[in-house]
């Protein structure tokens, strides 16, 4: 039998030329996120010249983490299968409300851990490195493992058929029994003893269907540490960015505009050099100057020294034209690596008017980019989430066990708030017109009013056949409206005659 290691020693050949990539990723961007090869905690890490990838990261990390996983709203709904749906009947409201119930109760679930933690770090490494992986145990806290600390094989549809994953951790931290088991030898001294590594090995059976798990440490099995699960709620979920076909790892955001950051530091790299060079005050005299060197050098401010003035002088660099070129270069790759990671202080255009429909639309067109990556968090991270919350609470019996299919989860957020956020706006344009037009009663009463509202609908790409009234209901208002403006014209005579009679009767 292959053992965890060796597979891990395979698989990692192929994975050399995407850690290369990753590496020179962060380092224009966060370098922590992706240490240089045999980096540890107390080395120093690379230091970019400009702040602005760092600040795109997370900026961008921080707007995707609302947007898939919005603070006390479910980004999640419990569907019913149609065939059951029709079968309800009058049912349908007590199902409705405790599915609701139990939405909200797995929400919790999600909500209590540190996994929204988890979910920000790994979509910074998702924007930087284009992978990351979570492990969402069965107890405990959620972990998330960086490209440098796991392999994956992947099929042609891109679901991961095989990985490994490699921790070193102190033998102080594993109990007495794993010890014996593994042969871990303890050390005389503390000093002397030396960390292991233990591989975690996940491969997917029975078609695809399900998942086995086990640990090695020193080639031989972890005990208690074998498991099983369905393949969709696997503890353990391979995240990309950008799924590429035929690669069994993603690349990341920051891989595709990895030329305006490499220009932008280094432009960032010669300005900071220049500005030092030119922020270094050097005064120059004459060699048969009267002017006293030392008394000059020492005099205060304010002070008289004798002497020529024309005697003395400044070095200046003559280089100030052509460095506005670099600075005009700069201000363009800021600009286009602010519209990639959606900063928004850096894409509104410097202007004395901006509107805020102009900011609005800048924003929304911004969001609009990220659409296939909301596609493919939804698929490989926001369902398995919910899969596993719910394959948790069944086994600790928080969540009834329901007919396989017959209830299904169903993300709400991500690509499809987009979608609803289009949808916001067209009816928002079409009603601001629709007022506009029927504001102005003499253009209006030349036309039919339905018959215009429909045309402008079309015009707006919206549906409004189902918010119309009927000619029934139109009708209906119409005699309420009459009949309303009856009983006021009768009783305004009654009341006039009520107030002067209430008046004579005053003393």
């Amino acid at each position: 039998m292959t053992s965890a290691k060796s597979r891990w020693e395979h698989l990692q050949g192929k994975r050399s030329g995407v850690l290369d990539r990753a590496r020179n990723a962060a380092e224009l961007t966060i370098p922590a996120l992706m240490p240089p090869e045999g980096s540890q905690e107390g080395y120093e890490l690379p230091t970019p010249y400009q702040s602005l990838g760092a600040r795109g990261v997370n900026n961008l990390a921080s707007k995707l983490l609302l947007a898939l996983f919005p603070a006390g709203v479910s980004f999640f709904r419990f569907r019913i299968d149609s065939d059951i749906l029709e079968s309800l009947g009058e049912g349908l409201s007590d199902v409705e409300e405790a599915l609701r119930k139990l939405e909200n109760k797995t929400l919790r679930r999600v909500e209590e851990g540190n996994l929204r933690t988890m979910v920000h770090a790994a979509l910074k490494h998702l924007i930087v490195t284009g992978n990351a992986a979570l492990h969402l145990p069965a107890s405990g806290l959620a972990r998330v493992f960086r490209l440098n600390q796991y392999t994956a094989l992947r099929d042609a549809g891109g679901t991961v058929v095989e990985a490994v994953i490699k921790e070193t951790v102190s033998p102080r931290t594993l109990s007495d029994e794993v010890r014996t088991a593994c042969q871990i030898e303890p050390a005389k001294n503390l000093a002397d003893e030396e960390d292991v590594d233990v591989y975690t090995h996940i491969v997917l059976v029975e078609g695809g269907k399900q998942i086995e798990y086990h640990q090695e440490i020193n080639e031989l099995e972890v005990p208690d540490s074998r498991g099983r699960n369905k393949a969709e709620e696997s503890p353990f979920i391979f995240l990309r960015w950008t799924a590429v076909e035929n690669e069994d790892y993603g690349r990341g955001l920051v891989d595709e505009y990895m030329g305006d950051l490499r220009s932008l530091e280094g432009l960032s790299k010669s300005v900071v050099g220049f500005a030092a060079v030119a922020a270094k005050i050097i005064l120059m005299i004459e060699p048969n100057a009267s002017v006293d060197r030392e008394r000059l050098i020492e005099a205060d401010t304010g002070e008289v020294v004798t002497g020529n003035r024309d005697d003395v002088s400044f070095l200046q660099l003559d280089k100030f034209a052509d460095f506005r070129v670099a600075k005009s270069v700069i201000d363009d790759l800021t600009l286009r690596i602010s519209h990639a990671f959606l900063l928004q202080s850096g894409t509104v255009r410097d202007a004395e008017r901006v509107t805020a429909a102009e900011i609005s639309a800048v924003a929304q067109e911004l969001e609009d980019v990220l659409g296939g990556n909301y596609t493919v968090l939804s698929r490989e991270l926001q369902l398995p989430i919910v899969r596993r919350e719910m394959a948790k609470m069944k086994k600790e019996g928080e969540l009834p066990k329901f007919p396989d299919a017959s209830i299904k989860p169903v993300i709400i957020t991500g690509f499809d708030a987009l979608g609803r956020g289009h949808e916001l706006n067209k009816f928002r344009a079409f009603f601001a017109d629709l007022v506009s037009l029927m504001g102005n009663d003499r253009a209006v009463g030349q036309f039919n009013t339905s018959k215009l509202t429909k045309r402008l609908a079309s015009s707006h790409n919206i549906d409004i056949d189902e918010l119309l009234k009927t000619e029934g209901e139109v009708a209906q208002d119409q005699q309420q409206a009459q009949a309303a403006q009856l009983m006021d014209k009768a009783a305004a005579p009654v009341a006039g005659a009520v107030a002067k009679a209430a008046v004579a009767q005053q003393p």
